[in-house]
């Protein structure tokens, strides 16, 4: 089972926000015992132009190095922008209207072999096909 994170995702958990970083946390506990067996966390390579901007921007380099050791993380896998995707990611955005950077979110999960749960805030990912979409808990 691979869990799929958006860039949301990624900020509430790098950026330990709360209330969100304590439901993330569970959420992700929860979705472990729910599979029953080894996860793979997977994102994509455009997560790390969305997640890095305003820390980048804001010159924070506490906050840059906490991203720059999430993104390098030997334990998570990141989804590269190939043709595949990017071909995938227009099909989404033609059909499904929604905007490019979520179309290819979406495509880049949809490119992983075998079981994602797509993790997002996000409802509008919904209308994704073939997307599973896990809505972290309100």
């Amino acid at each position: 089972m691979t869990i799929f994170l958006d860039a949301c995702s990624i900020i509430y958990w790098v950026e330990m926000a709360e209330p969100y970083y304590s439901r993330l946390t569970a959420y992700f506990h929860d979705l472990e015992q729910e599979c029953g067996v080894a996860v793979v966390y997977a994102v994509s390579r455009l997560s790390i132009l969305e997640c890095l901007v305003k820390p980048l921007r804001d010159n924070d380099q506490a906050l840059i190095k906490r991203y720059g050791q999430f993104f390098s993380s030997r334990d998570l896998k990141i989804i590269e922008l190939s043709p595949a995707v990017i071909d995938r990611a227009t099909q989404v955005r033609a059909y499904c209207s929604i905007k490019a950077p979520d179309a290819i979110q979406a495509a880049s999960a949809l490119s992983i072999k075998g079981p994602v749960r797509f993790v997002t805030n996000d409802k509008r990912f919904a209308v994704v096909p073939d997307l599973t979409v896990s809505l972290l808990p309100e």
